[in-house]
């Protein structure tokens, strides 16, 4: 059976759930001994073995792509995540849902996860209500084609793994963040995104008293899907594979404050949209638009020990067809994604905070409808941190 690009399944099914299918692959080779570069064939193995003798359609060329690129940041990131989980003591059971792999083969295999020590600078976990505001449009009239209006309720974590500012290494992901968060109203709203980076190599040139500073070749898997309640549709769907130089930095003013700024730019390899396209081999009018460009992510953070953190962030994406991997002959996809959070400490490990944020995507297709999407959550929250 011939290989195809294949652009009809759901959104959230190709480019989030094929990146955690090779997570799995990924993770049968790292735990049998081999390492970060040499598992990912594992990741190609497992994929191209599903798509040639498993799958119910034809063999789809983007799914085993996706697979493969996704594996490169889940795989090794979940992979050292379970590792610190064992270092501190948390039982086999649990442990297994961090890494199912990495699980499964230490209770048949009665295999010793190496120790890699305790790495997590930071975790916490959030939860609490949001209130969204989400548009989806086209032209021309700046017809309405989806909208919503409510409270959602919204959860998620964030991890860094390894000191950010003080990194020098050779050895791929000794230092990554990574951020998701889920929040839903179910049947009308879901907003899933998925934030990370991770060092491949990197330098500290700066390292004083105050300042701190790494800089380096960065590897990134960003995933953005708010809308419509559906594997198919949102109002606003971003995938990103891409390969950045970042930087790092950190200034202390006293013991209690600190400046620290991170920002990141450079090469999408692959990213994924969604847009509309009536009639066009899909009940729901959404089709996939696979292409190539590039990216920029900026943090500012200042933090005081006792009155807490002011965080904001900037991301910009600009993606372009792919040739022939569409049914678009020509396409332009624009992103902006901006945060701000303000977050009070109330106990050692526990803070409240209230943040809002906001995207916007704009899609400019030759042959179709130009679209216009924009979508704001505004977040109270209650986080958990170690």
């Amino acid at each position: 059976m011939p290989w195809i690009w294949e652009d009809t399944d759901g959104f959230k099914v190709n480019n989030i759930g094929h990146p955690i299918q090779g997570l799995v692959y990924y993770n049968a080779g790292r735990v049998n001994g081999f390492n970060y570069y040499e598992s990912v064939f594992f990741s190609a193995l497992g994929s191209f073995t599903w798509e040639a003798f498993s799958e119910t359609q034809q063999a789809s060329i983007n799914d085993f792509f996706i697979t493969c690129v996704g594996s490169l940041s889940l795989g090794e990131m979940f992979y050292r995540l379970y590792l610190e989980a064992c270092e501190r003591g948390v039982p086999p059971f649990f442990a297994m849902f961090i890494n199912p792999t990495a699980g499964v083969h230490r209770m048949i295999t009665r295999w010793k996860p190496p120790d890699y020590g305790k790495n997590l600078e930071q975790f916490y976990f959030h939860i609490g209500p949001s209130y969204v505001q989400t548009n989806s449009s086209i032209s021309p009239g700046n017809r309405e084609r989806f909208s919503f209006r409510g409270p959602v309720g919204d959860m998620g974590f964030a991890a860094i793994y390894g000191n950010p500012f003080e990194q020098e290494s050779r050895i791929p992901f000794r230092h990554f963040e990574l951020k998701m968060s889920f929040g839903v109203d179910p049947g009308n709203y879901m907003n899933i995104r998925l934030i990370s980076d991770g060092y491949l190599l990197s330098f500290s040139p700066v390292y004083t008293e105050k300042n701190f500073l790494s800089t380096g070749l960065s590897i990134h898997y960003d995933f953005v899907s708010q809308g419509e309640y559906s594997l198919y549709d949102g109002t606003i769907d971003q995938s990103s594979f891409a390969l950045d130089w970042t930087m790092k930095y950190k200034h202390l003013f006293s013991d209690d404050a600190a400046f620290e700024t991170k920002f990141h730019t450079g090469y999408t390899y692959l990213g994924v949209s969604n847009f509309y396209a009536p009639g066009i081999r899909s009940s729901k009018d959404e089709l996939k638009n696979y292409g190539t460009g590039i990216n920029s992510k900026l943090y500012i953070n200042l933090i005081h020990r006792k009155l807490g953190r002011i965080e904001t962030s900037v991301f910009y994406y600009m993606l372009w067809s792919y040739p022939k991997t569409s049914v678009l002959t020509q396409g332009t996809v624009l992103w902006l994604f901006t945060d701000a959070a303000y977050i009070l400490p109330l106990t050692e490990h526990v803070s409240m905070g209230i943040g809002d944020s906001f995207s916007l995507e704009y899609g400019k297709y030759k042959g179709f409808h130009d679209t216009y999407k924009t979508n704001n959550v505004v977040k109270l929250f209650v986080a958990w941190n170690i």
